[in-house]
């Protein structure tokens, strides 16, 4: 399959997964959803060990592209996006028995922080900023978001789930979330092709591990997401947000 919307490389048993919509901010439409599933699953089938993404253009990812919205979405769809891409998206990851690591630049927003936290390993400059706006629009965080950063960071990343906001990278290196270097895509694949040429099966027995302890109701739990997610996503309020974003006015 050729992509429009990603690049992608190898070394030796890593696969090098870019996400290229750097004009827009590396929003994930609907076509680059599709092709990011495509190419994990072939990942997750593969012999390769390890996977890093990251972001074009100095930017990870600003998340769900709300131009890709129609001004008045019909009801079923927030879940029949969260159900047909960002949910099979997050699991192809967090319930991979292979690594992911993910090298974070400039922002990574809503959907875009889903991704990068998803990930076993995250690399972020200390200019990163991570953002949530969810609420902006009345809806709740999603792709995973809310269990991924209660489970890793606790209390005090709550605030955040519940009314949105932006954090900096050094706030997520103290919760433990990123590592911050200097050139995130550097040391990811620095560690990616250490990881891949060492005892892999160790690795992977350990993730499996982590994610019984941590992850082991993700897809219960990613059920009742997209059920609470699309009562928001029915709301007048959501309607009128997405109308305002695409006609680039404020929502009073």
């Amino acid at each position: 399959m050729e992509y429009r919307n990603l690049n992608i490389s190898r070394q030796n048993s890593v696969m090098l997964i870019e996400l290229n919509r750097p004009d827009h901010m590396n929003a994930m439409d609907g076509e680059l959803r599709m092709e990011l599933l495509d190419i994990l699953k072939s990942f997750n089938n593969n012999n390769e060990r390890v996977a890093v993404i990251h972001g074009a253009g100095g930017v990870f990812s600003s998340g769900a592209d709300l131009m890709d919205v129609n001004s008045i979405p019909d009801r079923d769809y927030i879940y029949n996006e969260l159900k047909n891409s960002f949910h099979p998206i997050l699991k192809e990851i967090r319930l991979s028995k292979k690594i992911f690591i993910s090298a974070v630049d400039g922002i990574a927003a809503g959907a875009g922080m889903s991704l990068a936290f998803a990930c076993d390993f995250v690399f972020s400059t200390v200019k990163t900023r991570y953002m949530m706006g969810f609420q902006n629009i009345g809806l709740a965080p999603d792709t995973g978001l809310s269990l991924i950063l209660s489970r890793l960071a606790g209390a005090k990343i709550m605030p955040y789930l519940l009314s949105g906001g932006e954090f900096t990278a050094e706030f997520a290196a103290e919760l433990g979330l990123v590592k911050i270097v200097e050139k995130p895509l550097d040391s990811a694949l620095e560690l990616a092709n250490k990881i891949a040429g060492g005892s892999f099966s160790a690795i992977e027995k350990s993730k499996e591990l982590i994610n019984k302890s941590l992850f082991y109701d993700l897809n219960e739990y990613l059920d009742f997401e997209a059920e609470k997610q699309t009562e928001l996503g029915n709301s007048e309020y959501f309607r009128k947000s997405i109308a305002a974003f695409r006609e680039r006015r404020k929502h009073n």
